[in-house]
């Protein structure tokens, strides 16, 4: 339920009614309260206007959950509703406060009273959440999506880099043996067996971020430089084994947003590996490192949203279990008030 510059016309009404009754309500309390010398309990005049009235309040508020059901007859307009639902929830827990005469009874009333303010609150935490959550997310996330294709729309994320990298790279496999040779490939494939590459490169290689600076002090020290291509023969193809080794790396956490989020679900130690990234090869590998980059990026966003998304609706089954047992005790309370008043 949003509450913004756009909604407060329809929250006005309900807010005004809400405190007006409450006000009028505490007040008539208080001033018979003060009348008589104490405070008066929930078995006085004034008390028990304010008990039936906190109760009434609270079947109109499990009248929400049949009203969704019945949502074709057009009872009212949800907003409404939802406005009604959100204010005079509100009123309940100092209406019911009142009612007690400020004592908490046996267990059965203190029970009632910590699961009417648990209900309120939980209450209160998702309107915060909704009305915070849904901003934060249209200004942190702009490659946000559907929460429930998340995984689909990463998969088709991998499939096109892994197309990018075979484009601008060659074949992986190739590279990797002209990089080893082949004797050695096929040394470790039989240690391996059959499974997949990505393991082999695991085994075999390091990653290259953490290759850039140990060439990057053998070149300083012999005073030779390599000229670099991401495709090219011999020397040059140095470009394509580090893109490679990297893509490994990086290619779990764009499948699922966890596998090595130590380093790429963080923003700040993600672009550290792909500054000694871009340091491991020519100028020319920008144009493959910069689209993983912010496929790294986007994937990120992914992960956040859905954990902001886990945030915006967690908040919901507490509330309605809380409410549930609410009305579960109300009733005995009634029951047991009547039966011994």
């Amino acid at each position: 339920m949003l509450i913004d510059r756009y909604s407060w016309r329809f929250h006005l009404l309900w807010a005004l009614l809400a405190l007006a009754m409450t006000i009028g309500l505490i007040g008539w309390y208080g001033f018979e309260s003060w009348s008589a010398g104490v405070w008066l309990g929930g078995g006085s005049l004034p008390g028990l206007v304010l008990g039936v009235v906190a109760a009434a309040i609270i079947g109109f508020e499990m009248l929400l959950w049949p009203r969704k059901a019945l949502r074709r007859m057009r009872l009212l307009p949800t907003k409404y509703w939802m406005s009604a639902h959100l204010w005079f929830g509100f009123a309940c827990l100092p209406l019911g406060l009142v009612h007690s005469g400020w004592h908490l009874g046996g267990w059965l009333t203190t029970l009632l009273l910590v699961l009417l303010i648990l209900t309120v609150f939980s209450g209160v935490f998702g309107l915060i959440m909704q009305n915070v959550l849904p901003t934060a997310m249209w200004k942190r996330l702009p490659a946000e999506t559907i929460v429930g294709e998340i995984d689909r729309v990463a998969a088709s994320l991998v499939t096109d880099a892994d197309q990018m990298m075979v484009a601008a790279c060659g074949p992986r496999d190739s590279v990797m043996t002209m990089e080893l040779g082949d004797a050695e490939l096929t040394r470790f494939r039989e240690l391996l067996g059959e499974q997949g590459s990505a393991e082999m490169t695991r085994m075999i290689v390091i990653g290259a971020p953490r290759d850039a600076e140990r060439r990057e002090r053998f070149a300083g020290q012999s005073g030779i430089t390599k000229g670099r291509g991401v495709t090219g023969g011999g020397e040059q193809r140095d470009d394509a084994r580090s893109l490679w080794v990297a893509y490994d790396e990086l290619r779990p956490f764009l499948l699922d947003g966890a596998t090595r989020g130590e380093v790429f679900g963080d923003a700040s130690r993600a672009t550290g590996w792909f500054r000694l990234l871009r340091r491991a090869c020519s100028a020319e590998a920008e144009r493959v490192i910069g689209p993983l980059e912010r496929l790294a990026d986007q994937r990120r966003q992914f992960h956040l949203q859905r954990r902001m998304h886990g945030w915006l609706h967690a908040w919901l089954p507490f509330h309605i279990a809380f409410s549930v047992g609410l009305c579960v005790l109300l009733v005995a309370h009634i029951f047991f008030a009547l039966r011994y008043w």
